[in-house]
Formats: structure tokens, C-alpha cells, sequence
């Protein structure tokens, strides 16, 4: 059984995702890596999530973010709009000082 790993965001979001959290280097990378990329939906196939790196204040960061899934006809797909969201979440409170976040 094969692994969807289509690109959910392309260049244009992500760059936007980068000046609205005030993030440097940004970039969803969509290659296998690591293997917490590789995430089942409820029916049991695979789908691969993407590796998130950026940088604030000279401190570079990463994580996976963990997929969320929508039932459609065709069985299921990756939650688009909540995959940005969890990830703008990291990017705005990784490494944000505490006066910064108020």
C-alpha cells in the first residue's frame, strides 16, 4: 500500500504562514525523514505528514505535526486548514519569549 504524501501547501502559502508569524527560513518539507511522518488515517492507509523548520532569534526549530483527517467520498484526506493551523500555532509560541506572546 502506497504513502499519499501530496503537497498540501505550496510555496506561496508558505511564505505567507512566514511574515504572518514573524518566522525566518520556513520550510515544509514533504521528504521522508523521519518516521513520525508516516501516519495512518482511520480506514488504515498511510499518509505522509510534513517536517516543519524555521528560525527565530538564531535558534533553528522542527516538528511533525500530527494529521487530522476529513471523510470524503473518495475516503479520506488530510485536513488542510487545520494542518496550517497547527502549524502557525508552533511558529507563534516556539521560542517566543514571554513578553513577546503578551
Amino acid at each position: 500500500m502506497g504513502i499519499s504524501s501530496n503537497r498540501i501547501i505550496g510555496l506561496t502559502q508558505e511564505l505567507s504562514i512566514e511574515k504572518s508569524c514573524n518566522v525566518v527560513d520556513l520550510h515544509i518539507g514533504w521528504q521522508n525523514e523521519y518516521e513520525a511522518q508516516q501516519q495512518k488515517d482511520p480506514s488504515g492507509h498511510y499518509h505522509r505528514a510534513p517536517v516543519v523548520t524555521w528560525q527565530r532569534d538564531g535558534i533553528t526549530y522542527q516538528f511533525v505535526p500530527t494529521l487530522t483527517f476529513e471523510e470524503t467520498a473518495k475516503g479520506y484526506k488530510v485536513d488542510a486548514d487545520q494542518l496550517v493551523a497547527d502549524i502557525e500555532e508552533q511558529l507563534l509560541t516556539r521560542g517566543v519569549k514571554e513578553t513577546e506572546a503578551a
